[in-house]
């Protein structure tokens, strides 16, 4: 926190370290302030999708789901291959009871996962997928 926030004072409109200090905020359970972090990133920069889906992290950590969702189309909108996001709109859809949503988002979230090497996540995304075909 110290080092984000020197570099805030040293120049006000650095998006990653309000969106570093939202980070530690988030991992700490300061949901509040961390969405507050996340908020003045997208004031900074409105095409910073990982704010909104970070936001919409915190928003889902909340149960806050309709604006969790909200930020995560958000930051699809924005990155359409950022399959971080379709895989946790998924885990949302999956509380919320909808599972056609669920899988198509684990899908999705695979198959960007897939092209991008990121094997471990499109292992997990695939085993998720499983169990909701199993149940």
């Amino acid at each position: 926190l110290t080092l984000f926030n020197e570099a805030i004072q040293l120049n006000p409109k650095f998006v990653y370290a309000y969106y570093g200090r939202g980070d530690v905020y988030r991992e700490q359970r300061k949901y509040e302030k961390a969405i507050t972090e996340y908020n003045k990133v997208i004031e900074i920069n409105s095409e910073f999708a990982d704010a909104y889906n970070k936001r919409g992290l915190v928003y889902y950590n909340q149960g806050e789901d309709e604006k969790a969702i909200d930020d995560y189309n958000q930051a699809i909108k924005i990155n359409s291959e950022y399959p971080t996001t379709y895989y946790d709109r998924g885990l949302v859809y999956k509380v919320r009871g909808n599972i056609e949503k669920t899988i198509s988002d684990f899908e999705k979230a695979a198959d960007l996962y897939k092209e991008q090497g990121n094997k471990k996540w499109y292992q997990n995304s695939l085993d998720r997928l499983k169990e909701l075909r199993n149940n």
